[in-house]
């Protein structure tokens, strides 16, 4: 069980150079470890080198002799990790503030800016594509033959101290709008109907929530669609009130996310290009919390998870790697105080 503890440590990045390794590279890190154990317990009892004793390996199951699943399960899913084909890359704060600048004033209702505000809700609730859009063809639905993704009954208005406010209200009087609560009645963990709180930004307008679930809010209310037929996430052909409604869908998410990632990464390789879609704005979500050194409980309760396949999601990024420079820079076992040059350094 230890080693299988180590084995969790060393898939996720915990390792001599601070980074992510294969599964392979895992089973020789345990291999050693077991190795020095064996000695040190041969060693111990009997004083002695005794070639001829054969001491029992700690990663084994001792019923079959074989290595234990508790380590083979970690291992094989690594194993799985890396053969992956295009894994997605995750939606940053930079590409949701160069879709800012694209947004067109003069058409509220075109699909850049409506993309725009549903990035920003993504970044923060870390949606799935069938949660608010809809995929390449067909139409998402419930048992209740409704819509899956969000629609007008599943946004809740909040005031200051968490005064209750209508829609109407929180319309008419947007600056007052302080929370918001987003409801999903069916989701992929089976925790039906959750809800979840998102906050208003004051300080940074461009990656509001709040902002945009307003925006979303005020587009449907002025296409004047059936509030109990249509999820939220529509544009129109225009951009205007008078063109021919649609629903966003997965290319149109694809072609939205990859013209940001190119022109914000210079990122021009097709196959690099194309492991952005819609499931990078969920990733994006999980990577940017993770950065932020959110705790691994948090992440999963504020992106809806059960278990822990959030992991899978982690990315090498320079802030962590900063992060661990400043702890080593900082590490003196000999006091409890920054040695003053790791402070300046750091």
């Amino acid at each position: 069980m230890i080693f299988a503890m180590y084995t969790i440590d060393l898939a996720m990045g915990h390792t001599l150079l601070c980074m992510s390794i294969k599964s392979e590279t895992i089973k020789i890190y345990i291999k050693v470890a077991a190795d020095h154990i064996s000695e040190s317990r041969r060693r111990a009892l009997t004083g002695l080198p005794n070639e001829s004793f054969q001491w029992i390996d700690p990663r084994l199951d001792i019923t079959t002799g074989k290595l234990s699943k508790r380590i083979t399960s970690i291992t094989d899913e690594v194993r799985r990790w890396e053969k992956i084909a295009n894994r997605r890359e995750p939606v940053t704060t930079r590409m949701i503030t160069y879709g800012a600048l694209k947004c067109d004033p003069l058409k509220p209702f075109c699909i850049d800016n409506v993309m725009y505000d549903w990035t920003v809700i993504g970044i923060y609730t870390g949606v799935r594509l069938t949660e608010w859009a809809q995929p390449k063809s067909g139409f998402v639905k419930l048992k209740t033959d409704e819509p899956k993704a969000f629609m007008w009954q599943d946004v809740e208005f909040r005031g200051v101290n968490n005064r209750r406010m209508t829609i109407s209200e929180g319309l008419e009087n947007p600056s007052l709008v302080h929370t918001v609560r987003l409801t999903w009645r069916e989701q992929k963990n089976g925790q039906n109907g959750e809800k979840k709180t998102i906050v208003r930004s004051p300080a940074n307008k461009t990656l509001c929530a709040v902002s945009a679930v307003i925006r979303v809010m005020e587009r449907f209310q002025a296409l004047g669609l059936d509030k109990k037929e249509y999820p939220l996430a529509v544009f129109t052909s225009n951009g205007l009130v008078t063109g021919k409604m649609r629903f966003v869908r997965a290319p149109h998410i694809e072609v939205y996310l990859q013209r940001a990632a190119k022109n914000v990464y210079n990122i021009t390789n097709k196959e690099e290009l194309q492991r952005f879609s819609a499931h990078s704005i969920r990733v994006g979500a999980c990577v940017a919390l993770h950065a932020a050194g959110v705790s691994k409980l948090d992440i999963k309760h504020a992106l809806r998870w059960k278990s822990d396949g959030f992991m899978v999601y982690l990315r090498d990024l320079p802030c962590q790697a900063q992060r661990n420079a400043n702890a080593v820079l900082n590490f003196s076992p000999d006091c409890l105080d920054i040695i003053p040059h790791a402070a300046e350094a750091a």
